[in-house]
C-alpha cells in the first residue's frame, strides 16, 4: 500500500480532489507519504524527455568558466568594469542563467503546486522564514511539488510556512497528525484517512473530516479512508460523539495560585470574586451538588497540606516558596518534591566545590544534579519489556538510574505525608457515593442490594464482608481489602468506590518506581541525562527511541524549568555566592548551551 499511494493522490488529482489534508498518527507515516509523493513526482520529471535538458551539464560548465574568469578579473585591478569583455561576460553569464532556469522549470503535470496562487517574490519571502530551520531545504523542496507535511514536533516556522501556503491555494497535499484538526484554519476540498490506529475514534473521526469543504466554494467536502479495514470504517460513522464531561479541576498547584491571587492582588475583593468564581463554575459539578461538596472538601484538605507545609500562613497569606512551586504548576508533584528536597538541605549537600578546583562545580556534581531533576521533570517511561531485550545502544545509557539514598528517603517521607492527609480526605468523601450503584455489576447491572438477591450465597457473602466498610467497594471487600488501603496510593484505584469519580491521580504523590499491568517495573528514559552527556539529538531518536523533533521541545521544556528554577532561586536567596543558586545558574547555562549546538 505504500508503494500504491502517490497513485492515489494522482488519482485524487485527477478527479479534481485537491486541496487535501492527509491525517496520520504517527510522525514517521507523515512525513515518509509526503516525501514518497515528492520522489514520484521527480521521477516522472526524470522520465519525461525535456527539450534542452541534455545541454545543462554543458550550460553549468560554461557559466562556472565564465564566473570564475570574471572573478579573475575583479582581482585584476588595472582592468576597467565597464570593459567591452567584462561587459560581455557579464551579459553572457546571464543569458546562461536565464536558460539554465527554463531547464530547471518543473513541468506542470509534475507538480501540485497553484503557480497562480503565489508570486514568485511572496514565495521566497515566506521561504526566507525557514531558512535557520532544521528541515528547510526537505520543507521548501517538497513545497516547489505543492505538498507539505505538519506535526507538533516540526519547527513553529516549518508549520507556519505549510499552513500558510495551504491557506493561499499554493499547496495542495498536506499530510498531518491529529494537532492539525484542533484549532487551525485550514479548510480543504477533501479529507484523506492514511492508517488505522487506537487513537482513530469517533471523536477524531468526526473532527478530522470536519475540514473537508471549505465555505462559499466546495458544495460538497469529500472523506476517503486509504488503508483501513471497513469494519473500522462503518463503526466510525456509525458511533455517536462521547458526551462532554468535566474532570477533576484541582490540584494543589491550581489552590496555591488562587490563594496567591487572592492575597496579593492591589484589589483583594476583586481577585477573591474571581477566586471564588473559578471553583464555583467547574464543568464537573454543573448541576450536580454532591460533585461541589466534593470538591470544596478536597480544597480544605488541600488548604489544611499548604498550611503545614509552610506555603500558605494561618491568615490566608503565601508565604516561603509559594513563587517557585506555582511557576513550575504544570510539573505537579514534582514542583512540590523538589522545594521539600530544597528544604531538607539536600542540594545543599549535593552542590559541594571542590577545594582544589575552580569556582566551577565539577562534571560530577552537575551530571548527579541532572540525574535528580531528571526523576522530577523529565519523566518518561519505557516500556517494561525493553529492559531484557538485546538491543544494543551506542551513545546514551537510555535507562535512567535510581535517586540518591538521600534523595529517595525524602521522597518517600513526602508520599507518606501525602498519603496520611489525602487519605482521610478519600474516607470522608467516599460518605457521598452512590451505595445503589456500588452494588451494582458494572456491566450486567445485577443488583446485590436488594432483598431479591439474600437468597444468593454471592450476596450473603458479599454483604457479610462489606459489614463496617463504607469507603471501600463492596465487591473488593471480598479480596480481604480494607479502608486502609485508602491511605496507600498505590492501591486507591483498586478499592475506590467508583461513583465517586477521584483516582490516585487526583493525589499529588511522585513514585520513584512504577508498574505496568503485568506487576512489570517500567524504567524511565534517561534522554535528559543522555543529552547533557552527549549533546546529540540523533542518538535520541537512535537511543533513546523519540523523535529529533519530540526530543528537541522535550529538551527545551527542561531547559525552561531549570531556567525558571535559577531565577526564582536568585529572587528568594539573599547571598549570591550559594552554592544551590551557582549551580543551577552554571547547569542552566550549561544546559541551554548544548541545545543551542543541535
Amino acid at each position: 500500500m505504500e508503494t500504491n499511494f502517490p497513485r492515489f493522490v494522482e488519482k485524487l488529482h485527477q478527479m479534481n480532489k485537491l486541496p487535501a489534508l492527509f491525517f496520520g498518527f504517527n510522525i514517521k507515516t507523515v512525513e515518509n507519504r509526503a516525501t514518497d509523493v515528492c520522489k514520484a513526482l521527480e521521477k516522472k520529471q526524470e522520465n519525461k524527455q525535456i527539450p534542452g535538458s541534455e545541454k545543462e551539464q554543458l550550460l553549468t560548465k560554461k557559466r562556472k568558466k565564465i564566473e570564475k574568469s570574471m572573478a579573475d578579473l575583479k582581482d585584476d585591478e588595472k582592468v576597467n568594469p565597464k570593459d567591452h569583455k567584462t561587459i560581455t561576460k557579464i551579459a553572457e553569464l546571464e543569458s546562461i542563467m536565464n536558460r539554465l532556469e527554463k531547464i530547471a522549470e518543473i513541468p506542470s503535470d509534475c507538480t501540485y503546486a497553484n503557480d497562480q496562487a503565489v508570486g514568485k517574490e511572496v514565495l521566497y519571502k515566506i521561504f526566507d522564514r525557514v531558512k535557520f530551520i532544521k528541515k528547510n531545504k526537505e520543507l521548501q523542496k517538497l513545497a516547489l511539488r505543492g505538498i507539505g507535511y505538519h506535526h507538533a514536533p516540526l519547527a513553529s516556522k516549518g508549520r507556519q510556512m505549510v499552513e500558510m501556503l495551504f491557506r493561499m491555494g499554493f499547496m495542495q497535499v498536506v499530510t498531518a497528525t491529529g494537532t492539525l484538526a484542533l484549532g487551525i484554519n485550514m479548510p480543504c476540498k477533501s479529507v484523506v484517512f492514511l492508517q488505522n490506529s487506537v487513537y482513530l475514534d469517533a471523536l477524531n473521526y468526526r473532527q478530522m473530516s470536519g475540514r473537508a469543504g471549505r465555505r462559499g466554494q466546495d458544495f460538497l467536502g469529500n472523506v476517503f479512508f486509504y488503508d483501513i479495514p471497513l469494519p473500522k470504517i462503518q463503526k466510525l460513522m456509525k458511533s455517536n460523539v462521547p458526551e462532554l464531561r468535566g474532570q477533576f479541576p484541582l490540584t494543589i498547584s491550581l489552590i496555591l495560585r488562587v490563594m496567591l491571587l487572592a492575597s496579593k492582588a492591589d484589589d483583594r475583593e476583586d481577585a477573591q470574586a474571581k477566586a471564588l468564581s473559578l471553583l464555583k463554575h467547574s464543568l464537573l459539578s454543573f448541576k450536580q451538588p454532591r460533585a461541589l461538596a466534593m470538591l470544596k472538601l478536597y480544597f480544605l484538605f488541600s488548604l489544611q497540606f499548604l498550611v503545614k507545609e509552610g506555603y500558605v500562613d494561618r491568615d490566608g497569606n503565601t508565604t516561603g516558596f509559594c513563587g517557585l512551586v506555582t511557576h513550575l504548576h504544570y510539573h505537579e508533584p514534582s514542583n512540590i518534591v523538589f522545594v521539600e528536597f530544597l528544604v531538607k538541605g539536600l542540594f545543599h549537600k549535593l552542590c559541594q566545590r571542590s577545594k582544589k578546583g575552580p569556582r566551577l562545580f565539577s562534571k560530577d556534581v552537575m551530571e548527579k544534579l541532572v540525574l535528580v531533576l531528571a526523576h522530577l521533570f523529565g519523566r518518561k517511561y519505557i516500556p517494561a519489556a525493553t529492559v531484557n531485550s538485546k538491543r544494543k545502544f551506542y551513545q546514551s545509557k537510555v535507562f535512567l538510574e535510581d535517586l540518591p539514598e538521600d534523595f529517595a528517603a525524602a521522597l518517600h517521607e513526602y508520599n507518606c505525608k501525602i498519603e496520611e492527609n489525602f487519605g482521610q480526605f478519600l474516607q470522608i468523601v467516599s460518605t457521598m457515593a452512590d451505595m445503589k450503584q456500588e452494588y451494582q455489576l458494572p456491566v450486567s447491572e445485577l443488583d446485590f442490594s436488594s432483598t431479591e438477591q439474600l437468597e444468593s450465597q454471592l450476596a450473603s457473602h458479599l454483604m457479610r464482608c462489606s459489614e463496617g466498610r463504607t469507603a471501600v467497594s463492596p465487591f473488593v471487600c471480598l479480596s480481604g481489602n480494607s479502608e486502609l488501603d485508602l491511605l496507600n496510593a498505590g492501591t486507591v484505584n483498586s478499592v475506590i468506590l467508583r461513583t465517586i469519580g477521584i483516582t490516585a491521580a487526583n493525589l499529588p504523590t511522585l513514585h520513584s518506581k512504577t508498574y505496568d499491568n503485568q506487576g512489570r517495573i517500567m524504567p524511565l528514559n534517561a534522554y535528559v541525562l543522555d543529552f547533557f552527556k552527549h549533546g546529540s539529538l540523533a542518538a535520541m531518536a537512535q537511543d533513546n527511541s523519540l523523535h529529533e523533533g519530540d526530543a528537541y521541545y522535550l529538551l527545551r521544556d527542561f531547559a525552561l524549568v531549570l531556567k525558571a528554577i535559577s531565577v526564582s532561586l536568585c529572587e528568594l536567596c539573599d547571598d549570591e555566592d550559594d552554592n544551590v543558586v551557582q549551580a543551577f545558574a552554571q547547569l542552566s547555562q550549561e544546559y541551554w548551551a548544548k541545545l543551542e549546538k543541535v
